[in-house]
């Protein structure tokens, strides 16, 4: 994984002084190189920083360069990269590095954009062709590595982190006021809009060509396509778990190749449970690695027991109210496009522990969204089907939503005026009544594109709101997460349950099937992980105890400054809210917590 940022100036202008300091806003992205080159015509200048995990020697350096002027910079991994250097020498195309890198120059060169479907990875690229004077701006199928661009002049500018993009002079630092309402109803960036105005992200499965005669944005997959092929998929369940277990293992196994130290995120969960188990399955004995909370559940002992059955050395990383007193602090400029997860320190925390012996670690992120772990998923099919039934009337049977928070959302949902408004009350931070309450406004439109919406109309409910989470929740607050945390300590996390093939695979089967995680769970008893007896407790903080406790004054005086006023944020709204918090008569940690790390980043990023 790298850091990666470039300008393209069609005048000719191009200068290598803003892209040096926006490669060096990426440092901690890429620890062991700074590369820079400028096309001979300056139409172009691309920076990169450089973690290096797959050929560590100067001929795997970035830029990469071909004699003819070609030339790429490239943040992620492309798995399998071997057989498609293979593929490329019987084309007359030959690499002198043993990486990947130079793989994905050479494919580039040979078919141009259709090389992306030869891609097995999590990546974004720019690739410049002086031949045909464009550059291709792209970005993995599901969003595990992200870009972000602006159009400035004539020409644009591009950068793997947000703030990295605001270093060159020609981005203004500009709040685009009318992105608040959807921020504040999810506590993230949905879509391609962020809350820098004109600054725009570019959106998983989509390419970018830049040329003379403007900017082309096109989707090169889309996982939806999957959802035709179910015609085609196993009939017989112990056939899919038996195909599952195959893709599982064949995914790992292609995510163990490193030249450098791997290990694994081990929770007390299936999905990671599952990875860690391929990953012994493989004959590898990678180190686990998992982290508990002062004052919160724990896991630990769980996470404990997997390892010891498969015979892994394990560690366990201690998460303190005082790891979190500071967080803020950094937490806006360290998640750059402004991301209120609560479980963005716990994630920071481990990948930092993880970083003082490896360099790259495998995560079991993605089974919660193909395999409707979330308590939303397993809600929404049948709150859909209260939507016929007065208000009042409302209850959801069989559905246990144990946390409190959780309890504030259910309310949420069960009163919100359709299906679409109730999944954003269980999914987001601030329902939408109240987020138009906070900005003093009679109501807000929906995060999400209508467009987006329509495709997913027409599809059976347990498919519908497993694919919602997959296009938006998914890259756009849980992948980012991770993205930021990781590379915040320039630690390289793969997401093996996320190979495309495991993706289509689990769009393909029978939709009973993917309504708990029970084809996950056997495949990870038939690879010897012992089965857990516990109910999911996620990756969390004690949030609210810590909002009354330690993070109470430095969360305050964010929600009462001045800052929050100009935002037009109502005083009187937060005020309700923090007293009732204090009281204990509710749980408002996760909205406050939202409010507080925007108002942070203002400060800090725009400021």
């Amino acid at each position: 994984m790298c850091g990666i940022c470039g300008w393209i100036e069609w005048d000719g202008r191009a200068d290598e002084g803003p892209v040096r300091r926006m490669a060096q806003c990426l440092a901690h992205r890429g620890p062991d190189g700074e590369g820079l080159w400028r096309d001979p015509t300056g139409t172009v200048v691309l920076g990169h920083r450089r973690l290096a995990v797959l050929d560590l020697s100067a001929r795997a350096d970035q830029p990469m360069v071909e004699p003819s002027g070609t030339a790429l910079v490239y943040n992620g991994e492309v798995f399998g990269y071997r057989e498609l250097r293979t593929l490329l020498e019987s084309e007359g195309r030959h690499c002198r590095s043993s990486g990947d890198t130079e793989v994905v120059l050479q494919a580039l060169a040979l078919w141009g954009p259709d090389a992306l479907e030869r891609l097995d990875g999590q990546f974004a690229l720019a690739f410049w062709d002086p031949g045909r004077r464009r550059l291709l701006l792209a970005r993995d199928r599901l969003g595990i590595k992200p870009v972000f661009w602006a159009q400035v002049d004539r020409g644009v500018v591009f950068a793997s982190e947000l703030p990295a993009l605001l270093e060159h002079p020609h981005v203004r630092r500009d709040l685009e006021m009318e992105a608040l309402p959807s921020w504040l109803q999810l506590g993230y960036g949905a879509g391609e809009q962020t809350l820098v105005r004109g600054v725009r992200r570019l959106p998983p499965g989509h390419m970018l060509i830049v040329d003379e005669t403007g900017v082309r944005l096109s989707r090169w997959y889309d996982p939806l396509d999957a959802l035709e092929k179910r015609d085609d998929g196993p009939s017989d369940r112990n056939e899919a778990v038996d195909q599952l277990g195959v893709l599982l293992r064949d995914s790992v196994r292609r995510r163990l190749v490193s030249d450098v130290p791997l290990g694994c995120f081990l929770s007390g969960g299936v999905d990671s449970g599952a990875v860690v188990g391929a990953a012994a399955a493989e004959g590898a004995r990678p180190e686990t690695l998992t982290v508990r909370f002062l004052g919160g559940e724990d896991e630990s002992d769980s996470a404990s027991g997997v390892a010891r059955a498969l015979g892994l050395d394990h560690r366990i990383a201690d998460c303190v109210p005082s790891d979190l007193t500071g967080a803020l602090d950094g937490w806006g400029r360290a998640t750059g496009d402004p991301l209120a997860d609560p479980s963005f320190l716990p994630t920071s925390l481990v990948a930092s522990e993880a970083r003082r012996r490896w360099t790259v670690a495998l995560s079991g992120d993605g089974g919660d969204e193909m395999l409707s772990g979330y308590p939303r998923l397993r809600a929404m099919p049948r709150l859909e089907r209260l939507q016929a039934v007065p208000r009042t009337l409302r209850r959801i049977p069989g559905v246990v939503l144990p946390k409190r928070r959780w309890a504030s959302k259910l309310r949420a949902a069960l009163a919100a005026p359709g299906p679409w408004f109730a999944y954003q009350s269980l999914q987001g931070v601030w329902p939408a009544a109240e987020a138009a309450r906070l900005l003093g406004r009679n109501n807000v439109d929906l995060p999400w594109d209508e467009s987006l919406l329509g495709r997913l109309e027409g599809l059976d409910p347990w498919t519908r709101w497993r694919a919602l989470d997959l296009l938006t929740f998914l890259p756009e607050r849980m992948l980012a997460k991770v993205d930021r945390a990781s590379m915040k300590h320039g630690l390289e996390a793969r997401v093996p349950l996320l190979d495309h093939r495991i993706v289509e695979f689990l769009f393909s089967v029978n939709p009973r099937w993917t309504r708990d995680k029970g084809l996950l769970r056997d495949v990870a008893t038939g690879l010897g992980v012992p089965p857990s007896t516990r109910r999911k407790i996620g990756f969390e903080v004690p949030l609210a105890s810590w909002l009354r406790g330690p993070l109470r004054e430095s969360v305050h005086g964010l929600l009462t400054g001045g800052t929050a006023s100009d935002l037009g944020l109502r005083s009187g709204v937060l005020d309700r809210h923090w007293q009732a918090h204090q009281a204990g008569a509710a749980d408002h940690g996760e909205r406050l917590l939202a409010v507080a790390v925007l108002v942070r980043w203002v400060e800090d990023v725009l400021g």
